[in-house]
């Protein structure tokens, strides 16, 4: 053991030596211990028996983890659970397995939601409702991997005890859930109803709010998420309150502003006219709207505003001040020998309806005189003279002409009918031209008379009767424009005196006939017409089309059949026929159109004509022959 010498300081009652110095003795001491051991060594015996135990329970604890550790490696914790499914022990891809297997029969199972006595059962599929197994696992496996040693250790213990169960967390689709909860909202709910205004001659009134009631939404979502993530299935909705957006505060200004509005008459003015309006009709053009009122916003955060509603204003004014007006008119186009020129348009003047009516409120609330002055402004026609030249409608494309008896005076009637609504009609580049679309219903409103058309077979008696003609006609000028027929239908019946196999039916909600313009310009449809004849043309860009045209014979020859009805007024033997039967045949008329000497298009047009029967009056009359007069001398 090691020996330290101490110097000790000389007393002032040693003696000193001769020198006067002092004189000096030693002592030997042992060193204090140092260490743990030493540390020890200096404890009471109990104290120091719990350090030693403590010390081995700490290592015997860090062997334990370190064990623990080790027999974990890669694989989730023992005694893990996921939503009561058991993973402890596998990895992370077995874990999603497990998890996905052990959820489905809970996600199969439907979640009852009831909101006042309806009931919805809501499946999965309904709300998009899924667990991503893969985070779950990925949570599990974290269990005991934490920051931390206490951390690690606790929740390792925690495992081994089986306290370690992850929660199941359900994810949906929220736009299927709000569509979802929309229904059952809509279903049950009672939207509130703003606070309004109502007037009724020049009486005014105003209306109280209503509150509505509806479903919580962020609570129903949440109450149904945990539904899907657990046994309990039943999930109850309760209802709101939604109060109105608009209450008595917020429509109180329109009300006062109404009441102002059709307290008296008003003069209109202009020029050195005058106009009367009562305050009848000032109450017919109050209109109100609701402002600062979002879905989102809080209950009575809205208001009202009166004002003046401008078409309404218009139907009363326009009429009445129609003197001073003028109403504009189109471009047009005139064709007159195969030549075509625009007579140019006209702008109007009109009533400026906005303007008028924001002077009209000033008038109505101001404290002045209720007088205002009529508002007009320029009115441009729908095609102006510049637009109607720029369609470029120059040249004759096509015309053709079909005749007709002038003696059945209703038919004539018709087709002149037909020819005027047909005549100007605009087709723009790439747009599809529709006879029943143009023409509209044939009713005797418009003018249209009965006469004679074939409907199933037969000749009847029919509004519009005739228009078959003017189909025909202007199918047989598209024809020869080389323009694409989009719909085309022969009559049921073969009729001599149109072209052979380029007849045309239509008939409203029915057959239709239809070309398309393929140019990059306007084409105008033009028509003409006498008593005896009708005239269609169409005229635009030249295109430079040529039409060549084959038509075959008549195929499929098929007999009328006679019917033969007796009749006691005719003579036995006497024939007489009613009704001339038709044979059914087919034809087919090939178009080739050509540009340029090439080829652009080849169109087949068949036509299927079915035999009308013929009628026949057979005399059933018996005359008995004459006695010869005797004469006696």
């Amino acid at each position: 053991m090691t020996e330290i010498t101490e110097t000790e300081t000389p007393m002032i009652d040693e003696p000193t030596s001769e020198s006067g110095r002092v004189r000096s003795r030693s002592r030997t001491h042992h060193a204090p211990k140092r260490g743990l051991a030493g540390w020890l060594a200096g404890m009471p015996v109990g104290a120091r028996w719990a350090v030693l135990v403590s010390a081995t329970l700490v290592v015997l604890l860090l062997l334990a983890v370190g064990v623990d550790l080790g027999l974990s490696a890669g694989r989730i914790h023992p005694g893990v659970r996921v939503a009561g499914v058991a993973v402890g022990g596998m990895t992370r891809t077995e874990a999603v397995s497990a998890i996905d297997a052990g959820i489905k029969p809970l996600l199969e199972r439907p979640v009852q939601v009831t909101a006042e006595a309806d009931s919805w059962d809501l499946t999965a599929a309904q709300v998009g409702a899924s667990v991503d197994a893969s985070a779950l696992a990925t949570a599990a496996y974290g269990i005991g991997r934490g920051a931390g040693f206490g951390g690690v250790v606790g929740e390792r213990l925690a495992a081994w005890f089986g306290r370690e169960d992850i929660a199941l967390a359900v994810g949906v689709d929220e736009a299927l859930l709000s569509n979802v909860l929309g229904q059952i909202d809509e279903a049950v709910g009672v939207a509130p109803i703003d606070a309004s205004v109502e007037v009724t001659g020049t009486e005014v009134r105003l209306v109280p709010s209503t509150d509505g009631k509806g479903i919580d939404r962020t609570a129903a979502r949440e109450r149904i998420l945990k539904a899907f993530a657990s046994e309990q299935r039943a999930v109850d909705i309760e209802l709101v309150t939604r109060g109105a957006a608009i209450n008595e505060e917020g429509a109180r200004a329109a009300y006062d502003t109404a009441l102002k509005m059709v307290g008296g008459p008003l003069t209109l003015v202009y020029d050195k006219k005058k106009w009367d309006v009562s305050a009848e009709t000032i109450g017919g053009w109050l209109a109100f709207r609701s402002t600062g009122a979002t879905a989102s916003a809080e209950p009575g955060s809205g208001s009202l505003e009166c004002y003046l509603d401008s078409a309404e204003v218009s139907a009363t004014v326009v009429p009445l001040v129609k003197e001073v007006g003028k109403v504009a008119k189109d471009a047009t186009f005139k064709v007159s020998n195969g030549t075509v020129s625009i007579v140019p348009a006209q702008d109007g003047l009109g009533v400026d309806a906005e303007d008028l009516a924001a002077r009209l409120v000033q008038a109505l609330t101001g404290d002045g005189e209720r007088v205002a002055e009529l508002a007009m402004k320029r009115v441009e026609p729908s095609i102006t003279t510049d637009m109607a030249k720029s369609m470029g409608i120059s040249t004759r494309l096509a015309t053709y002409t079909t005749t007709y008896a002038a003696s059945n005076k209703p038919r004539v009637n018709n087709i002149h009918l037909l020819a005027d609504a047909l005549d100007g009609t605009l087709i723009p580049p790439g747009g599809v031209f529709s006879f029943n679309g143009t023409i509209g219903p044939r009713t005797a409103e418009k003018g249209y008379q009965e006469a004679n058309a074939i409907v199933n077979g037969k000749l009847v008696p029919q509004l519009g009767g005739g228009v078959c003609q003017i189909g025909t006609t202007i199918f047989n000028t598209v024809f020869f424009s080389g323009l694409p027929v989009v719909e085309r239908h022969n009559h049921s019946l073969y009729i001599s005196h149109y072209p052979k196999g380029r007849d045309a039916t239509v008939s409203w909600g029915g057959p239709d006939f239809k070309f398309r313009n393929d140019t990059e310009n306007w084409i105008l449809v033009a028509t003409a017409y006498s008593n005896s004849s009708v005239t269609v043309s169409l005229y635009g860009t030249e295109t430079g089309y040529k039409v060549d045209y084959q038509t075959g014979a008549f195929t499929n020859t098929v007999a009328f059949p006679v019917r033969e009805i007796k009749d006691a007024t005719l003579p036995v033997g006497t024939k007489v026929v009613d009704e001339k039967g038709v044979s059914g045949r087919s034809v087919i008329v090939t178009r080739i159109v050509k540009k340029n000497g090439a080829v652009i298009r080849t169109d087949t047009f068949k036509s299927v004509y079915k035999p009308s029967e013929e009628v026949v009056r057979v005399g059933t009359k018996v005359v008995k022959p004459s006695t010869p007069s005797t004469t006696t001398p």
